[in-house]
């Protein structure tokens, strides 16, 4: 299967890259205090068309596709994942513009945000039956929420200015808290359960394609540093036991970058088991990250806890992503749902 990017995504993903190694690797710490990447820098992923990318044309997006917008996020990933919440005003809320049954308030809100006139939020509800009243984190600039619970989609305008707070592992998106009490319901649609599905994969492959940028840096740092450091006379990646477990995480590594892409590829396609594969895709990775991650500070021993590596913001930026779109609960019931239903993979008749 050939995940190959067009001649246009491929242009972004190489500038994407070298700007990820030369402006924002080296300005993680900075950016880290400060609160929030540099307006230069947000000038530049502006410039890249982040925030559209996967939304289609006649919706106010690029329309680049899926996997332009999954490619681009884990190379920005790769260099610093902690500004990237902010940097999207989309972020994990386009797919509710994709899903919305409204093209005219889809294409309205697309280009508030993309204009940078406010950032939607994404709250997927826990709890089916129960709406949620707060959410618990979200960039500054959030102006309006869509809300999912089940198969229902709202849209809420928001009353009162986000609270700051911390923001949990990616300090370098700012942003706070801010209760939904008040909010003036704009919308309000029954989603079927296929596009309920595809709204909510949209929002796991946006965390899932920033997981394994994170993962890859991770697993980059952990293999230069285990070849550096010396321990009993040989390497540290020279030891059977090290050299086993770095192994087993690129291998896993690998294989959730498969999954991302190939279900970034499956929204391309519309594909209707997309959202199915995505929520697949979004499970894997998060546990390959975690792994990948915790290796990389166990690696480092003591000095993983420490700020003069980066080994502990990659670990934190793991576990905080894997809180996203209604976190693993949400994630495995839809898996668990359409794996009640036969796959269209392996659809055949059974043997007689």
């Amino acid at each position: 299967m050939n995940f190959a990017l067009n001649e246009d995504g491929e242009a972004l993903r190489q500038a994407a890259q070298r700007f990820a190694e030369r402006e924002l690797a080296p300005g993680v710490r900075a950016a880290e205090s400060r609160g929030c990447w540099s307006d230069e820098v947000l000038r530049v992923v502006d410039g890249f068309g982040l925030a559209g990318l996967d939304v289609p044309a006649e919706r106010g997006g690029a329309g680049l596709g899926s996997l332009a917008k999954a490619v681009l996020l884990e190379t920005l990933a790769h260099g610093d994942a902690g500004g990237l919440l902010a940097a999207d005003p989309l972020g994990l809320a386009a797919g509710a513009l994709v899903a919305c049954p409204d093209v005219t308030t889809a294409k309205t809100l697309a280009a508030a945000c993309l204009g940078r006139e406010g950032a939607c939020a994404l709250v997927v509800a826990a709890d089916p039956g129960r709406a949620p009243t707060r959410i618990e984190w979200t960039p500054a600039r959030t102006r309006w929420a869509w809300i999912t619970d089940g198969d229902d989609l709202r849209l809420l305008e928001l009353s009162a200015a986000v609270a700051a707070a911390p923001a949990l592992a990616f300090h370098a998106s700012g942003g706070g808290s801010i209760g939904l009490d008040g909010a003036r319901t704009l919308g309000a649609w029954q989603l079927d359960a296929g596009l309920g599905m595809q709204l909510r994969g949209r929002a796991r492959l946006w965390a899932a394609a920033v997981a394994t940028g994170v993962a890859q840096a991770a697993l980059d740092a952990t293999v230069a540093y285990a070849t550096e450091r010396i321990v009993f006379g040989k390497p540290v990646a020279h030891h059977q036991g090290n050299a086993f477990e770095l192994a087993v995480a690129a291998t896993r590594l690998q294989a959730a970058r498969l999954m991302v892409r190939y279900a970034a590829a499956g929204f391309d396609d519309a594909d209707s088991n997309a959202g199915f594969w995505a929520s697949q895709a979004w499970l894997e990775t998060m546990a390959t990250a975690v792994t990948v991650t915790d290796l990389g500070v166990q690696l480092l021993g003591g000095h993983g806890f420490l700020k003069d590596h980066l080994a502990e913001k990659r670990f934190r930026e793991a576990r905080m992503l894997g809180l996203l779109a209604g976190g693993r609960d949400a994630a495995d019931a839809d898996v668990a749902a359409g794996a009640l239903d036969p796959d269209p993979l392996f659809d055949m008749e059974a043997p007689a």
